[in-house]
């Protein structure tokens, strides 16, 4: 019987795009990873479409914009009328399956799938109390679980399994990827998957290598301490040289008086994540190889999402800066090139497309994504030249906006100056454009074709107030205030009553 390739589609959470020896990282091990991008495809300017994990997901599994589809933040639920690719494939005959995260919230925990298998079902989101508004600002602002992340940062402690499964009640991010590995193994053993009478696709998600940064002591020990070399542009508490919405951000994530050392021990410990999920990995394809089956299926690897590993100062994702944004992305099958590098800016939102491509299958017309089949046969345009991507939640006090074409990369503040960056002259990003007089009508296109995408200003609205931070009648409950008017609100005695004001006024007076 002849039949379109099966395929896996594996997605790791927080993975920042140069953390891999392929991209030539000068000591992360990925040795696996490495292999399957000798075999494929390598996607150099690959983007996710918002970088924090919900929306990303939500994104690229319905192949629409956070925009379009309102999953704005971590833990809003996916409309169950929203079709994805998931659901497509399973209409047309394909079997479906969900390993891990994906992060499906509410009801709709299957997200299309015919069959899944997670950890723990998440609820959906609840919208922030609005007789408490300080609660709400200082859910973004005061961040000390996020230090405690860097505090704690190292060997992780051994877990006391109960059972011969592997984990325990409160099962570490290590261990979870490790049962979703085992089923994996299982899934490939399975009848089914050799049969030629049953195409499939499978889906595996990973945890790591996510905060918190501690992994097992075998992997942390590959890494620390003398190899670690330090981020570039590394200032704290507050790089002067950031965009005013950065320096918020930086502050929100209060790594004040942290040291080399720590640092250090953080990326130490987040190269040993990353080397202990290619180990997962490897025996995913040993699996594969093993039943004769590595040869003749598509495998995609990606993340959600980067981390921005103290680069400019920061540390987790939600930025627009590439270590934020930027994702690793690796697409191999029997019928594409092998060690093949691609330069064209994509993103996560072309997944949709790409695997219904796979399976000669027709993306809705309303998605704005397109197939990366195209690229993965040698072609060098495949219908887009910009990248989207958007950020709704409450670490940023107003919402962002990027573009990336051609060199440059256009970064859309709510209510503030924007950025530009030459991606190429600038891989670092480093020097900011945008006040420079002779790049204003490069500013003003930019802005004209963000327009034609979304209208900036009404979504932020949107999203606001479905995330409970503005109410209907404009009333404003959180970041959408300047921070000149929340001193105000101090001042004036707004928020006294409120649980968090000591905390909150500690926070103030030392910014």
């Amino acid at each position: 019987m002849n039949r379109k390739p099966n395929t896996i589609v594996i997605c790791s959470d927080e993975h920042h795009f140069r953390y891999t020896g392929y991209a030539g990282h000068p000591y992360v091990k990925t040795p696996n990873l490495d292999a399957l991008a000798r075999e494929g495809t390598v996607f150099n300017n690959a983007f996710c479409n918002s970088p924090v994990c919900t929306p990303s997901r939500m994104s690229f599994i319905t192949g629409k914009y956070v925009s379009q589809i309102g999953s704005w933040f971590i833990g809003v639920p996916l409309n169950d009328q929203e079709p994805t690719w998931a659901s497509r494939l399973s209409q047309a005959g394909i079997k479906t399956t969900m390993l891990g995260k994906m992060d499906f919230c509410g009801a709709y925990q299957s997200g299309g799938f015919d069959e899944y298998r997670i950890i723990e079902r998440r609820g959906a989101f609840e919208p922030y109390p609005r007789i408490s508004p300080l609660g709400s600002r200082t859910k973004g602002y005061i961040r000390s679980d996020k230090l405690a992340h860097v505090l704690n940062a190292g060997i992780r402690k051994p877990l006391y399994t109960n059972g011969s499964d592997g984990h325990n009640d409160a099962l570490g991010f290590y261990d979870h990827d490790r049962m979703v590995t085992q089923w994996a193994l299982e899934y490939l053993e399975n009848a089914h998957c050799q049969s030629e009478d049953q195409p499939w696709t499978l889906y595996l998600g990973y945890l790591m290598p996510h905060w918190p940064y501690t992994c097992p002591e075998k992997y942390f020990n590959m890494y620390y301490p003398d190899q670690i070399e330090m981020p570039f542009d590394c200032e704290l508490p507050v790089n002067p040289r950031l965009h005013p919405a950065i320096q918020e951000f930086q502050r929100a994530c209060n790594l004040k008086d942290i040291t080399d050392d720590q640092i250090r021990k953080v990326l130490a410990a987040y190269c040993g994540l990353i080397t202990a999920m290619d180990d997962m990995l490897g025996q995913v394809f040993a699996k594969l190889k093993e039943l004769g089956m590595y040869d003749n299926v598509n495998i995609i690897y990606t993340s959600d999402h980067g981390d921005s590993c103290f680069e400019h100062g920061l540390l987790f994702k939600q930025c627009a800066y590439n270590g934020s944004c930027a994702v690793p992305l690796i697409v191999k099958g029997p019928d594409f090139q092998q060690r093949r590098a691609v330069d064209t800016p994509v993103s996560l939102v072309d997944l949709y497309p790409t695997i219904l491509d796979f399976w000669g299958l027709k993306a809705e017309t309303d998605r704005p994504g397109r197939s990366w089949v195209p690229l993965l046969k040698g072609e060098t345009d495949y219908g887009m030249n910009y990248v989207f991507a958007e950020y709704h939640g409450n670490f940023f006090r107003n919402d962002w906006y990027m573009i990336v074409r051609g060199d440059y990369k256009y970064v859309y503040y709510i209510n503030q100056q924007p950025s530009l960056f030459n991606v190429k002259e600038d891989p670092q990003e480093l020097h900011d454009l945008a006040h420079l007089p002779k790049y204003q009508e490069l500013l003003d296109e930019f802005e004209a074709l963000l327009r034609t995408i979304v209208d900036p200003e009404a979504v932020s609205w949107q999203s606001k107030a479905d995330l409970g931070l503005i109410g209907k009648n404009g009333e404003d409950y959180t970041q959408t205030l300047t921070f000149d008017r929340l001193r105000e609100g101090y001042q004036s005695g707004w928020f006294e009553f409120q649980p968090e004001f000591v905390q909150y006024h500690q926070y103030l007076e030392e910014y």
